[in-house]
C-alpha cells in the first residue's frame, strides 16, 4: 500500500508557502529563506499559484501594499509557477538577514515582471490563428 507522498505534495506546497509568507511578513528572514529553499522547484500545478499568491502577501509586511497587489494579481496570468521569483525572494531573504533589503523596491520588479509576463502570455491566447 504505502504512503503516497505525491498526494500530498500540495499540503506540503501550500505549508511551506505560509510558513514562508509568515516569515516575511514578520522579518524572520533565515526562516523564510528556509521555507522558500523548498518552493522554488515547485510542481506546475494550480496549487502552486495559491502557494505563491501566499508568498507575495506576505511581503505586505514590508513592502508596499500596491506593488503586493500588482503582484499577486499579475502572476496567477500566466497559469504557470514561476520560480524565478521565489527564487529571488530567497536570496533576498538571506540578503536581509545581513544587510538592508528595500523589499518595495525588489517588489516593484517583481511585480512589473510579472505584468510584462501576463501580457505576452494574454497575448498569445488572444492572438487570432
Amino acid at each position: 500500500m504505502g504512503i503516497k507522498i505525491g498526494h500530498y505534495s500540495a499540503y506540503l506546497s501550500l505549508g511551506l508557502a505560509a510558513i514562508a509568507g509568515l516569515a516575511l511578513w514578520l522579518g524572520l528572514w533565515p526562516l523564510a529563506a528556509l521555507a522558500l529553499a523548498f518552493l522554488v522547484g515547485g510542481r506546475r500545478e494550480a496549487i502552486t499559484l495559491g502557494a505563491d499568491a501566499i508568498v507575495f502577501v506576505g511581503l505586505a509586511g514590508h513592502a508596499d501594499p500596491l506593488w503586493v497587489g500588482l503582484l499577486v494579481v499579475a502572476s496567477p496570468v500566466t497559469r504557470e509557477h514561476d520560480p524565478r521569483a521565489i527564487l529571488i525572494l530567497f536570496f533576498a531573504s538571506i540578503a536581509a538577514t545581513f544587510v538592508y533589503v528595500d523589499w518595495t523596491i525588489l517588489t516593484g520588479l517583481l511585480a512589473l515582471i510579472a505584468s510584462v509576463r501576463g501580457m505576452s502570455a494574454v497575448r498569445r491566447v488572444l492572438r487570432p490563428a
